[in-house]
């Protein structure tokens, strides 16, 4: 098979002119170039945060990166090792890598690397949340950095271990007994978590000449102190509100909100770098073809209309199971193709392992793929069945003929009616899938509600942070009441249909009915659930309580959570859509 480096890459600059995949080191990452031959002499590097930050800031760092092109500067935007699509750096102690070191010394290398493809002289750097944290720490160590970019900032490392602390402990308990934690995809050792803890940029050192600005999401005195210390020690820092830059931290399931105006940010770099311009270095980045990150073989795939769509082939790097056979992994939610606590890139290894290849892809408008106008699209409302009949398209071309759909959440729904519509899926692996409709102009902030009985609306009614929220305007009580009104006329329509089933009237088939009719007779389909997720009840009201429908297998796993947060219940997962599509004993 072809490198994904070189398919359709002129196709694709057409529709992401300037971006390409780059791989240095363990890094995967994004090289924004600015169109024609020259270049500002400041080259960017953007430093995503970790975690939710990450996944929330993506698309806005791919329109900053965009920006900031237009404006003449290189970019590039990457994700450390162990994070995103990066490989995982090697251990050399028992309880995991240092990632602290590991992560800057990635910015060192996102730094050089850039500026080798550009010609820079300098850098700016620019980062989100801890990745702002980090973007202050390399800039202390290096007398090349002109800009310092930091939105939102972790001012205090011991704060932000209590914070994941606390996150990581919803989903299970995270301190280990060596002091580590684990929260969700990061596995901190107790070296990283007590170097982390041990961080408060109000001590930080920077170079007098780099120019800083701090976009705060509010004024805080630990913010004014950092302010304050860095003047004293000669550093210019000017302050600016987080006006226009919300999105950067919203929930990514929020996909249909306005996009974050990043032209203040494109400015204050312009006055703040006023260089001259630069000719294109010669050096260049290592294009980003097939790379080893055992036990996969994983290739960038450009695809569909204009090569606007974006996904990672991942294909097992020792014996293959079925070479025909490969699964296509859409988003889940708003997230980037490597998912919620980095499911993607996990489920899309463990197959590898298992011999199994995948592709795991961005829908248009999500992620890197990029859909008309460079618009953000719906998670529910906007037709994915298009997205997966493109990616099948090119791995046929690819040597592929057989052909699974798998998504979690949102994915689950989206693979589902691709199902539907393409006869060329034969297996279907959905994971906690909501719903089977979705009808438009529903809520998406409420969907959890859909299966909420009215005592439990009541009761979160009763809990004051709620009522702090309706307050702020961050709680439409309107909504939920609605959504409790359709939640009790669907229990007034079952129990109708109860009743005339009793006189031998016959309930009409419902869509989910009809539609598991239909792919019976051509597919297989996994449904798995953590227990007790809202999808079962959804499930039950299609089928009957009890009922699985012909031509599926339905699968109840305990200990998981609706977003599968922790690796060990990745890896349940993945072993167990990894048994299901092997083939059945003859």
């Amino acid at each position: 098979m072809d490198s994904g480096d070189s398919l359709r890459d002129d196709a694709r600059e057409a529709a992401a002119p300037g971006m390409r995949v780059v791989r240095f080191g363990l890094c995967f990452g994004w090289l924004h170039l600015p169109a024609g031959g020259v270049v500002r002499d400041t080259a960017v590097v953007l430093c995503a945060g970790l975690r939710a930050d990450a996944r929330n800031g993506h698309r806005a760092f791919r329109l900053l990166a965009n920006a900031l092109a237009r404006a003449g500067f290189a970019v590039l935007r990457f994700d450390y090792p162990g994070t995103g699509n990066s490989d995982d750096p090697a251990s050399r102690h028992s309880d995991g890598p240092e990632l602290l070191s590991v992560w800057l010394d990635s910015i060192h290398a996102a730094a050089h690397a850039v500026r080798a493809a550009s010609g820079a002289s300098g850098v700016a750097l620019c980062g989100l949340r801890f990745g702002a944290t980090l973007a202050a720490l390399a800039a202390e160590a290096r007398d090349d950095v002109r800009a310092l970019i930091l939105l939102g900032p972790v001012t205090r490392g011991r704060s932000y271990i209590r914070q994941l602390t606390i996150e990581a402990n919803v989903a299970s308990p995270a301190l280990t007994a060596n002091a580590g934690l684990a929260a969700h995809e990061l596995q901190l050792s107790g070296e990283t978590v007590r170097r982390i803890a041990a961080l408060d940029m109000r001590a930080f050192a920077l170079d007098p000449a780099c120019r800083v600005v701090i976009h705060a999401e509010a004024a805080t005195p630990v913010v004014d102190a950092c302010i304050e210390a860095w003047r004293l020690r000669g550093a210019t820092v000017d302050r600016a509100d987080f006006a226009g830059l919300e999105a950067i931290i919203r929930p990514s399931f929020m996909s249909h909100e306005k996009a974050a105006d990043v032209s203040r940010i494109v400015a204050w770099l312009v006055a703040a770098t006023p260089d001259a311009k630069a000719s294109r270095g010669r050096q260049s980045v290592r294009g980003a073809a097939d790379t080893q990150a055992p036990p996969a073989a994983e290739t960038p795939l450009r695809f569909g209309p204009d090569g606007a769509l974006f996904g990672v082939l991942s294909r097992p790097a020792g014996v293959v199971a079925d070479p025909t056979l490969v699964v296509l992994i859409g988003n889940s939610g708003g997230d980037p193709l490597y998912g919620t606590a980095r499911f993607g890139v996990v489920l899309s290894r463990a197959m590898a392992q298992n011999g199994i290849a995948s592709l795991r892809m961005d829908f248009a408008g999500l992620g890197d793929s990029i859909a008309p106008g460079d618009a953000e699209t719906h998670v529910f409302e906007t037709d994915r069945r298009q997205d997966f009949a493109a990616a099948i398209d090119a791995l046929t071309a690819l040597g592929f003929r057989r052909f699974a759909v798998q998504g979690l959440c949102s994915g689950a729904y989206h693979a589902f009616h691709a199902a539907l519509s393409d006869p060329r899926i034969e297996t279907l692996l959905l994971v906690n899938a909501p719903m089977f409709q979705w009808r438009a102009g529903d809520p998406i902030e409420f969907l959890n509600h859909a299966t909420t009985a009215p005592l439990d609306f009541l009761r979160q009614l009763s809990a004051r942070k709620v009522w702090r929220r309706v307050r702020e305007g961050r709680f439409d009580v309107r909504d939920r009441v609605w959504m409790q009104a359709k939640w009790l006329a669907g229990k007034s329509r079952d129990l109708v249909w109860r009743a005339a089933g009793t006189i031998g009237i016959a309930r009409p088939a419902n869509f989910a009915q009809r539609s598991m009719s239909r792919l019976a007779a051509r597919s297989k389909t996994l449904f798995l659930f953590a227990q007790g997720d809202p999808g079962l009840t959804a499930f039950a009201g299609a089928f009957g309580q009890g009922q699985t429908p012909q031509g599926a297998t339905l699968r109840i796993v305990p200990d998981l959570d609706h977003i599968l947060t922790t690796r060990e219940m990745q890896l349940r997962v993945a072993a167990e859509i990894t048994n299901f599509l092997k083939p059945a004993p003859e």
